[in-house]
């Protein structure tokens, strides 16, 4: 990767043109959900970004909420309005030089401290652009496992800073660090000893070896720095985050893994956005020495993404996915040509690289609805398809619907979500070509063999008061004993169970699980949150004696942090 850092510096400094930049905006489903929410509202999609790629640009969601301020065809109830005012108090430094006066704390410490609403620091000139941001969270609560009181009692303990801005209008920069103590639910730390991985985090350790209380100890670092040398080319260098898609899941690429090293480009031209990325992932299969001093063996990616708004309301996009290994030169240089087909460039190597294809889509109407879906191929073979269990059948997809502002009434929002995969997908004959960071999968957080559905609602009765629920029904026919039945993507392919032929959705052991995770928020100030928030989660095996109930309570003060359901 540091020659990606070399071309990234190079091509940088030859370009004297001057060009407004924009960092990212947070990634999380309920600051996302407000943004969709305006599009659909809107009755047209966005050129300025497309909401299928997720972060969002900061001056792309400011052009929204102007967009949506300035059509009086739109209509907007009193929560509407207080949402745009806080979209844009949230990214004020794009604001039109008129209004941002309306981001001025009205009491200001010491002159220097929150002189706006969303910074507690920040200074602007014709040379930098910058902010700092505190980050704070904490929250304890009650856990009931298999109807009794459990001893482990929920608990969350978060400090930290975010740092953007962008120097000479040119450079724009982000860095975000938290320290974190957590106590994780008996089913999270079930999935982390199982599949020695830590969901959306990296390197984690447990506080003084005791798994059974699960205590955990994680730092998280995120950073990038981002340049446009050209108006239609958008450059991010760094340790990061992505969501491809629509809906709750992405069965493309999701943000359910660690962050990971990456350069992104983005090209937006009038209608077209075509997204490329080259990262280097972490091969964890053996996990980490206790020692900790030992490096883990990398792997890549590189990740094609491209998209038109072909009608004002329908976007259609197709994407392809490489992740290799065991490289002497380290990342492949045949595969850093970004306007290439991948499955020639592995034919041309004689690879057998983990090539995975697709497509996407989202079709917004009526100024209320979103219909989205996907469809991931990762094997085809034409003579082999026709209904024989064949193994490598492997392939999965998304369909969702979005309904807001439900029968009229105002910021009631319906969103149902259907998800399947079948067995093996995502997986590969080496730990290194698995669609794996970090030991946890990058798309689906059930890997595959599974089918889903999910129901989400979301009420906001007045401007500062959220009420969130999600209902999760899932089926996964999961592996036995180590036998591998196609569910767990971190076990090599080649040694399956059923063989070659007779495979099928939900074979292994049948497992349903149900969870209902609610969620009531009130915003006290700019970003903090005083929240409750109830899981209860019950997992269903054809074993009986692995069946379990685990239901938790928790009160939390949030500040400058999203809110995170473990939805799985």
């Amino acid at each position: 990767m540091k020659r990606y850092l070399a071309v990234f510096v190079v091509f940088s400094s030859t370009i004297s043109t001057s060009f407004g930049q924009s960092v990212l905006a947070p990634l999380n489903q309920d600051y996302s959900h407000l943004i969709e929410r305006f599009e659909i509202k809107s009755g047209e999609l966005s050129n300025d970004f497309h909401s299928n790629l997720k972060p969002f640009e900061r001056l792309g969601i400011i052009k929204l909420t102007e967009r949506v301020e300035n059509n009086p065809e739109i209509k907007l109830s009193s929560v509407d309005d207080w949402n745009l005012n806080y979209l844009q108090n949230d990214s004020w430094e794009w604001l039109k030089r008129s209004e941002i006066s309306q981001s001025d704390s009205k009491n200001p410490i010491l002159k220097y401290i929150y002189r706006k609403k969303s910074d507690f620091f920040n200074t602007r000139n014709k040379d930098i652009d910058f902010h700092v941001t505190p980050i704070f969270q904490y929250g304890t609560g009650v856990q009931f496992v298999n109807k009794e009181t459990s001893d482990n009692r929920p608990f969350i303990n978060t400090r930290g800073v975010e740092m953007r801005g962008v120097l000479n209008k040119k450079l724009g920069f982000y860095t975000t660090l938290t320290e974190n103590q957590v106590l994780q639910p008996t089913y999270v730390r079930d999935y982390i000893l199982q599949n020695e991985g830590f969901p959306y985090q990296g390197f984690t350790k447990i506080v003084d070896g005791d798994s059974t209380q699960m205590l955990t100890d994680y730092f998280i670092a995120r950073g990038y720095l981002i340049f446009k040398p050209i108006k239609s080319l958008q450059l991010q260098f760094g340790h990061d985050r992505n969501f491809v898609g629509s809906g709750i899941r992405s069965m493309i690429l999701s943000d359910f893994s660690a962050p990971f090293l990456q350069l992104k480009a983005n090209v937006q031209v009038g209608k077209m956005q075509y997204m490329t990325i080259f990262g280097q992932l972490l091969n964890n299969q053996l996990a980490r020495p206790a020692s900790g001093n030992i490096p883990i063996t990398p792997k890549y990616m590189a990740f094609h993404h491209l998209n038109f708004n072909v009608l004002k309301n329908l976007n259609v996009g197709i994407f392809e996915s490489v992740i290799f290994g065991k490289r002497q030169v380290g990342f492949d240089p045949n595969y850093l040509n970004p306007v290439i087909f991948y499955r020639f460039v592995e034919g041309l190597l004689g690879s057998s690289d983990n090539v995975m294809v697709g497509a996407d889509f989202k079709f917004n109407f009526l100024r209320s609805f979103s219909l989205y879906g996907q469809f991931v191929l990762d094997e085809f073979n034409r003579k082999e398809q026709q209904g024989n269990g064949w193994w490598a059948k492997k392939n999965g997809g998304q369909a969702g619907l979005k309904y807001i502002d439900v029968a009229g009434v105002s910021n009631f929002d319906l969103q149902v979500e259907y998800n399947f995969a079948r067995p093996y997908l995502y997986s590969h004959f080496s730990t290194y070509s698995n669609f794996v960071n970090y030991n946890v999968p990058m798309a689906h957080p059930l890997g595959a063999n599974f089918r889903e559905m999910l129901i989400t609602a979301r009420f906001q009765p007045i401007p500062r008061l959220s009420l969130n629920a999600t209902y999760m029904m899932a089926q996964q026919g999961e592996d036995v004993a180590g036998l591998n039945y196609g569910a767990n993507v971190l076990l090599l392919n080649s040694d399956r169970r059923v063989g070659d032929f007779n495979n099928f959705t939900l074979q292994g052991r049948k497992t349903n699980i149900n969870l209902l995770d609610a969620a009531v928020s009130y915003m006290i100030f700019h970003n903090c949150f005083l929240e409750l928030h109830g899981t209860y989660r019950d997992y269903d095996s054809a074993d009986d004696a692995l069946d379990s109930q685990n239901f938790q309570a928790t009160g939390t003060l949030r500040w400058n942090i999203g809110r995170l359901a473990k939805l799985f």
